[in-house]
């Protein structure tokens, strides 16, 4: 039995690193959102100052290891089998619910994770020792076993971290805002060196001499080396002199803020260099224990059970868990390292920025969720309270605020989400309310802080504008939602898992490893797949004005693949209802959402395209939009189209008759010899060669009006059943509609390559 639980430990360790690596993918986002969304340096330079923040961080956190240890449940009321069985259990359950977060690119809670995994794994373990036989003790016994009170207040801190996290970052920032407006650069001699010297102030105290503080408080009994004894000494004396340390930082930083100001230097981007390095240092400071608090605590336990003896595993009380013990630094820093490492080589850890870049974002550009009515209700009910609120107000001073929050013309540009403003604000707020929480070994989640600060100093920016407000409700609303569906996941399948290990023990330990490796397999495919599957938006972007010669081009390249989708869909739908073949009719609809996929990148880049045509040609725009509505109408048709044979068939409708099987086979031929005309002119970029107007257009209408009679003539002598013809009117009268759109592409083409033609005459 001892080398039962000497492989639990190995385990156990082997799934830190595991732990380390997708926790850090899910939480990188926190401290990089900011530096990327405001593009304030290349992505090498976020990374190193997000790495010496991590191995900082890392070294202070030895503090927090005691939630994992003892903050949750009682240790001297369990024995060494069930303190084992219950890390194990948080261990398998963290690493396979956050993997599949990752995989799917949305970020959680990994402290929520750590917290509820630990109190469902004890609850599961602590009810099935109460319910015993032997023990049969009333339920009320249960606050013994788990620290109630304790696990309230780390639950209600990081709920509430939600509340004060969204409203401190939206009243902070409007005054931030109020006092730099959109046109900061003019107010950096004076109003940015004032936010920059309390910005980097506040930051310095809280994450350094905090940092120290939580470190090497405790140790003032030991026989401490004389740098030691200096740290202690002068945080000692900051304690007691806080305002004037404070004034000493205020001062230094200012008189630094000035002279790089004076030397033209944007003060900004270096606070959100070493706002993003705080940030990280917070990140690793208050998140190490979420990684490595359990494996750690797993090794104290099992030296504890070898130092006495090895008695057996079911009777050996853990009651000296509950003592204070060291964090060796080594271990810190090679966890820290393990970060570092998978904050730069990492893949996943771009999959994930998209949320909260999205939702904060200050351009324009697709919305990542739906509205609800329940998002609609909060904008509306926010509406109808700020037009009561500011009727309060002088008009003469509204319209004077107003001139802060007017957004300048730059800032629409495609990849900055947001200016280095909120960038400075979103990482100073976030990494002071963390440190906070950090000094007071109150285990916070750095997502929630990190998101709602950013949702917060959005909604004061008015980015969340009437155009896209009930949306981003919606999102934060789905993110929150989420957040407490992790809780609740986190808690039932740690419980179940202790469960399983607690009375199956090796059997189940060999099953759990065998799921891991099933799910990180699983979870490397699925990852793969979407970035397969994944739509490439560059061709939509980075043009220069639009003219005609480039929107020919742009459009060229647009249609091309959809044009090939689109004729494979219709020939598979033709072929699949004739055939009564569900497998094709399946493969035609899929490939159908891929078009729509690609569509929907072309439509969100439409307004940005046209906004770039020359004055002098704005032929170019129009084309552009032109092409789009036709290439759209066509998508539509074919969505009927592959959409209503699937349905046909899947739902057991009796089969076309004969007839109509040779007239869908006769439409289909034609139909394809149309797509080849409109193919060459994509393909070989003109269409000199092409007659105009096309002869097999009129051959197709025709075809289609001979058929649509034939349909009434049998519905008259009621050859035709009430399915089979609804299908073969909505075949035909979508064909119908694909190939006037066609002809409209081909006469647009025709047009344009005339004009251009006229242009260069001249």
């Amino acid at each position: 039995m001892k080398f039962f639980y000497l492989s639990i430990i190995v385990v156990i360790f082997f799934l830190s690193i595991f732990d380390l690596i997708v926790g850090l993918i899910n939480d990188a986002v926190n401290f990089l959102n900011s530096a990327i969304g405001s593009q304030v340096a290349s992505r090498r330079i976020i990374m190193i100052f997000s790495s010496l923040g991590i191995l900082l961080g890392a070294f202070l956190s030895s503090g927090m290891m005691e939630v994992a240890r003892k903050g949750v449940f009682d240790p001297s009321y369990f024995y060494f089998s069930d303190i084992i069985f219950i890390f194990l259990a948080v261990m398998i359950s963290d690493i396979i619910l956050l993997d599949i977060f990752n995989t799917l690119g949305l970020p959680t809670s990994t402290t929520v994770s750590m917290v509820f995994c630990l109190l469902g794994a004890a609850f599961s373990i602590a009810m099935i020792k109460m319910t015993s036989p032997f023990n049969n003790e009333p339920f009320h016994h249960l606050t013994l076993y788990i620290k109630a009170e304790k696990t309230f207040t780390i639950s209600i801190g990081i709920f509430l971290s939600i509340l004060i996290s969204f409203t401190s970052g939206a009243f902070i920032h409007y005054f931030i805002r109020f006092l730099f407006s959109f046109e900061y650069e003019s107010r950096l001699k004076h109003v940015g060196v004032i936010w920059t010297a309390i910005s980097l102030s506040s930051m310095t105290y809280f994450l350094v001499i905090k940092g120290f503080h939580s470190t090497f408080q405790g140790s003032i009994d030991e026989n401490l080396t004389g740098f030691y004894l200096f740290i202690q000494h002068f945080i000692k004396w900051i304690h007691h002199n806080f305002f004037i340390f404070f004034l000493i930082l205020f001062s230094t930083w200012t008189i630094i803020a000035k002279i790089f100001v004076s030397l033209g230097y944007n003060i900004l981007k270096f606070v959100v260099l070493y706002g993003t390095f705080s940030l990280a240092m917070a990140f690793a400071g208050n998140d190490l224990v979420n990684f490595i608090g359990i494996p750690i605590a797993s090794i104290q336990s099992y030296n504890i059970w070898k130092e006495s003896g090895s008695p057996p595993a079911e009777k050996f009380n853990m009651k000296s868990l509950s003592g204070n013990v060291q964090v060796p630094s080594s271990v810190l820093i090679f966890a820290g390292m393990i970060m570092i490492f998978t904050l730069w080589f990492s893949k996943k850890t771009k999959n994930i920025t998209s949320t909260e870049i999205n939702l904060s974002r200050q351009n324009e550009g697709p919305e990542k969720f739906l509205s609800n009515s329940f998002s609609r209700g909060i904008v509306r009910f926010f509406l109808y309270s700020g037009n009561h609120f500011f009727k309060l107000f002088p008009k003469r001073l509204l319209v004077k605020i107003e001139k802060n929050f007017k957004q300048k013309k730059i800032q629409k540009e495609e990849n900055i989400a947001f200016d280095l403003v909120r960038a400075s604000a979103n990482l100073t707020i976030s990494s002071i309310l963390i440190s906070i929480a950090t000094v007071q070994k109150l285990p916070l989640s750095t997502t929630f802080v990190t998101f709602m600060v950013s949702m917060g100093t959005s909604l004061s920016d008015r980015a969340w504008d009437r155009e896209s407000a009930v949306y981003r409700v919606s999102g934060v609303l789905k993110v929150i939602r989420g957040w407490f569906l992790t809780g609740l996941i986190a808690f039932t399948m740690a419980g179940i898992t202790a469960s399983f290990l607690y009375f199956f023990k090796a059997w189940a330990l060999s099953f759990l490893i065998f799921l891991i490796l099933f799910v990180f397999y699983r979870s490397y495919k699925t990852y793969h797949q979407m970035q397969d599957q994944k739509i490439e938006e560059k061709p939509f972007f980075g043009i220069g004005n639009l003219t005609l010669e480039n929107s020919l081009n742009k459009t060229f390249d647009i249609l091309n693949p959809i044009l090939e989708y689109i004729e494979t869909i219709y020939k598979n739908s033709i072929e699949g209802i004739i055939q009564e073949n569900l497998k094709i009719l399946q493969d035609s609809r899929n490939n159908f959402f891929k078009v729509k996929k690609i569509f929907t990148s072309i439509h969100n880049s439409l307004i940005k395209v046209i906004r770039k045509t020359k004055n002098r040609e704005p032929i170019a725009g129009i084309l552009y939009l032109h092409i789009y509505n036709k290439t759209k109408e066509i998508i539509d048709s074919s969505d009927i189209i592959t959409n209503h044979t699937l349905f046909h068939v899947i739902n057991s409708h009796k089969p076309l008759k004969y007839q109509q099987k040779k007239n869908l086979l006769t439409l289909e031929h034609l139909m394809i010899e149309h797509f080849n005309v409109i193919k060459r002119i994509t393909k070989d970029k003109n269409c000199k060669t092409i007659q105009f107007p096309c002869i097999i257009q009129n051959q197709i209408i025709k075809k289609i009006e001979e058929q649509m009679n034939q349909q009434v003539m049998g519905i008259i002598h009621k050859k035709y059943g009430t399915k089979n013809t609804f299908l073969m009117l909505d075949i035909l009268l979508q064909s119908k509609k694909i190939t006037e759109s066609i002809e409209d592409l081909i006469l647009l083409y025709h047009n344009a390559f005339f004009h251009k033609k006229k242009m260069h005459t001249f």
